[in-house]
């Protein structure tokens, strides 16, 4: 019964993770590797996926084994959302037991429920989607009913799991979560660097107002160009841009934040580093790098 439950879960679960997996990623392709994935501890590659399972004793008859992929998730981090590469919740099985284990419990028995939290659950069993011999829940996820987990029941053909099973052969390279503080602020990093490139390439560009690139451009439009690519969006206005983000004091700029100038503010650049910036000054200079206190500081700002 094993087999014919798990393949149906696979197939069903890979359709979703398909997407999120590199098409350059090594190949493991074996029907009892796929079934490992779900019902054996340790790490493993199946279908050039990582695979993470962690099993523990649910009841004193029962095995439970959490399935995790590793793959792109968005997560928040300093009231940003920003995509991180970590382990994600895919399934929990739980290892063949007797159906009567589960007489009390709706994981077992074909019906709906709503649980303590509130939130709405239901349950199928002995179906195409399951096979004989197992059943299969869903949580609803706004309007959508999301597969959470596969009971497996024992029978004459299937025996009953007691016991944690042995972990699976170590792997190399399986790769590892790194914080999301640690990650954001390497992607951070990384913006911030494209932004600085962005616009060190158009030193030299003519300055023609109202202009933004990508071979002319004015002050808040040379800004806007090089924070577009790093996928930020800034209006055309150096006065507005003043607004966004955080406030950053002379003594605390950073590559890639925002220099403004004169009161009212009526210039932008972007600080590089070194004491230096880089702006469309005027039709005479250009796109030019200069000293950041080449004109009167107003203030700086840090966007993204």
């Amino acid at each position: 019964m094993l087999k014919r439950i798990l393949p149906a879960l696979m197939a069903a679960l890979m359709g979703v993770t398909l997407a999120l997996v590199p098409s350059n990623a090594a190949h493991a392709n074996t029907s009892s590797s796929q079934a490992k994935v779900y019902s054996q501890p340790g790490d493993h590659l199946v279908n050039g996926r990582y695979w993470k399972t962690a099993c523990e004793k649910y009841s004193s008859s029962v095995v439970r084994c959490e399935t995790k992929i590793w793959t792109t998730k968005i997560v928040k981090s300093g009231g940003a959302n920003v995509s991180h590469k970590g382990w994600v919740f895919n399934n929990l099985t739980y290892l063949p037991s007797s159906r009567a284990a589960w007489a009390k419990n709706p994981l077992g028995h074909k019906g709906t429920w709503t649980a303590s939290d509130g939130r709405k659950w239901k349950t199928e069993c002995d179906t195409a989607a399951t096979g004989l011999g197992g059943c299969r829940s869903y949580a609803l996820t706004g309007k959508k009913w999301v597969v959470n987990n596969i009971v497996q029941f024992s029978s004459s053909a299937v025996a009953a799991v007691t016991t944690i099973p042995a972990a699976a052969p170590k792997l190399a390279n399986v790769p590892v979560e790194q914080s999301v503080a640690k990650a954001a602020a390497a992607a951070t990093g990384s913006s911030k660097q494209k932004i600085v490139s962005a616009a060190l390439a158009k030193v030299g560009s003519r300055y023609v107002h109202n202009a933004s690139g990508p071979s002319s451009f004015d002050c808040s439009g040379l800004t806007a160009y090089a924070y577009k690519q790093a996928g930020i969006t800034l209006p055309h206005s150096s006065r507005t841009q003043s607004s966004m983000g955080t406030r950053v004091s002379r003594s605390n700029l950073q590559p890639g934040d925002l220099v403004f100038y004169y009161s009212p503010i009526s210039h932008v650049g972007i600080y590089i580093g070194n004491g230096k910036i880089v702006d469309a000054a005027n039709p005479r200079s250009g796109v030019r790098v200069a000293s950041v206190d080449s004109m009167p500081f107003s203030g700086g700002a840090r966007v993204g």
